[in-house]
């Protein structure tokens, strides 16, 4: 046979529409697993922070209020300590600076866990409240 008899058969047949094709979807699939290949650090970083990336898709969706997040980080560990550090506050007044809660705390002999980490975290989830300038009160119930 004859090369020109050949490739009229091809064209009769659609080979060049299927050899195109084939083209298409070989390319399509390797430009799909470089963008794969390129991201795979992202996609890791997904899998070992899922219980995050849940958390975050939960929020959005759901509408969650930050006050409420702020209520789940209150475990009973810090509310026992919260209600320990509560009863130094009547010495030092009804409005207090933070800087003279962690003096008095450690002047009590309160230093596991370190004054100034309870601090951060009392402030963190809100049983601490901002009344003026440097002075802070304590707040009821972080979460409404």
């Amino acid at each position: 046979m004859q090369i020109a008899t050949l490739i009229e058969q091809v064209s009769a047949q659609n080979g060049w529409n299927m050899a195109l094709a084939g083209i298409t979807i070989v390319f399509s699939c390797l430009v799909i697993l470089a963008l794969a290949i390129s991201r795979i650090h992202k996609i890791l970083d997904l899998l070992d922070n899922r219980d995050k990336l849940r958390l975050k898709i939960r929020e959005f969706f759901m509408g969650r209020e930050k006050e409420k997040q702020v209520a789940s980080l209150l475990t009973p560990t810090l509310a026992i300590e919260a209600a320990r550090y509560k009863r130094l506050t009547p010495f030092l007044g009804e409005s207090f600076s933070l800087k003279g809660l962690i003096r008095f705390a450690e002047g009590r002999g309160i230093t596991s866990p370190p004054p100034e980490k309870m601090v951060r975290q009392f402030l963190e989830v809100g049983l601490l409240k901002k009344e003026v300038r440097n002075l802070f009160t304590w707040e009821e119930s972080p979460a409404k």
